[in-house]
């Protein structure tokens, strides 16, 4: 494998991110998975199950054992939905708030490590491009 083999350095980007944020974030306070789930909560506090699955790209029973744990920890909490009792909806809890807070100070100093002198007009760019590349592989998925 080469460094122009587009999966080669989709590969490499990502564990040298996922490392970095790991060793922070995993060093005894949250279990894997968690610190997505917490960041994707943040921004939308009384989703479902689903939409966690959905916005955190894991499947079902994983986001199944995640809550639960996190639910055990303190970290987020389950309301019946008033209007539809079959929906449960997910929500941080003072804790789980304070701890996604966290998440995303760490998220942010990695990402602010990986963008490194690269300048804001490059950098957007990037993010045009890099969007494009994901919706080529959704848009397949779709199709398959």
């Amino acid at each position: 494998m080469t460094d122009r083999n587009l999966h080669y350095l989709l590969l490499v980007g990502h564990q040298h991110a996922h490392r970095r944020i790991m060793g922070t974030l995993c060093s005894g306070r949250l279990q894997p998975g968690q610190p997505k789930i917490l960041d994707f909560l943040a921004d939308h506090q009384g989703c479902t199950q689903k939409e966690i699955g959905e916005g955190c790209v894991l499947d079902k029973s994983s986001v199944t054992g995640l809550l639960s744990r996190m639910e055990e920890a303190g970290l987020v909490r389950r309301e019946n939905c008033p209007q539809d009792r079959r929906v449960v909806r997910i929500y941080l809890t003072d804790r789980g708030a304070e701890e996604a807070q966290w998440v995303r100070e760490v998220f942010d100093r990695v990402d602010a490590l990986g963008w490194g002198d690269i300048p804001p007009e490059e950098r957007e760019q990037f993010m045009t491009t890099f969007r494009k590349i994901i919706r080529n592989f959704e848009h397949r998925e779709e199709t398959e």
